[in-house]
């Protein structure tokens, strides 16, 4: 009977407990409310450049490509260089179809055999500036270090990698002479046209492809071993 006396003395403190109908308890509460602001990726590229209508032999276009970060991440930049040239084809919705290898590769055989001729590879010649800030790999002109996040009002810019663009002065220019008579007034006419052998109003593009990533990421993201300069830390 000992064993059972602890079991009744409960149980007449739970019936107790009922019957009072009253339980007391210390509780708290605490909300912490965490507020991320997550970073403001920006950049801003600006070209400065006015197409030719009429581009001859030896004229020289300024051309240049600037990137800016308006960002508070810093990033790297990175600028890939296509050429394309056209010719017109009415066949075409544009106006004009891309222009044959065998075209290309004509008039530059013919370039590489003018004595004259300064450059003897390029049918274009692109003036690059600020070398030294850029770093050549593959396709891509890397830009040397890392371009820092704002700094109040402060941007960090590339310098850039071009200046100008030359249609090469040592190509070929056709030239052809026609006749015109006009037999009511008894006069005639010469008339010289000049074009350049195989691309008589054409069209060159030149496509300049900025891309820039999150610094810390670039290699990963553009699989690259080349190496940017990262700024100091503060």
């Amino acid at each position: 009977m000992k064993n059972k006396k602890p079991i009744i003395a409960l149980g007449a403190l739970a019936v107790i407990g009922l019957i009072a109908g009253t339980i007391a308890y210390f509780t708290s509460e605490a909300t912490f409310d965490n507020e991320f602001q997550t970073a403001l990726y920006r950049t801003r590229s600006t070209e400065t450049f006015e197409a030719p209508s009429n581009w001859l032999p030896g004229q020289k276009i300024d051309k240049t490509l600037v990137t800016r970060n308006e960002g508070n991440i810093s990033v790297a930049v990175r600028v890939k260089m296509t050429e394309k040239w056209e010719v017109p084809d009415s066949n075409s919705a544009s106006g004009y179809s891309e222009a044959s290898q065998a075209v290309i590769n004509n008039l530059k055989t013919k370039l590489a055999a003018n004595t004259e001729a300064a450059n003897k590879t390029d049918l274009v010649i692109i003036g690059l500036d600020n070398q030294s800030d850029w770093t050549k790999s593959g396709d891509y002109y890397y830009f040397n270090r890392e371009l820092a996040a704002v700094e109040g009002s402060v941007y960090d810019e590339t310098s850039s990698p071009i200046k100008d663009v030359t249609l090469n002065p040592a190509i070929a220019v056709a030239k052809v002479a026609t006749e015109e008579a006009d037999d009511t007034n008894h006069t005639k006419s010469i008339i010289v046209t000049t074009s350049i052998e195989g691309l008589a109003g054409a069209r060159y593009t030149l496509t300049l492809d900025v891309e820039t990533v999150q610094f810390d990421q670039y290699q990963t993201a553009w699989n690259t071993n080349v190496e940017i300069e990262a700024l100091p830390s503060l």
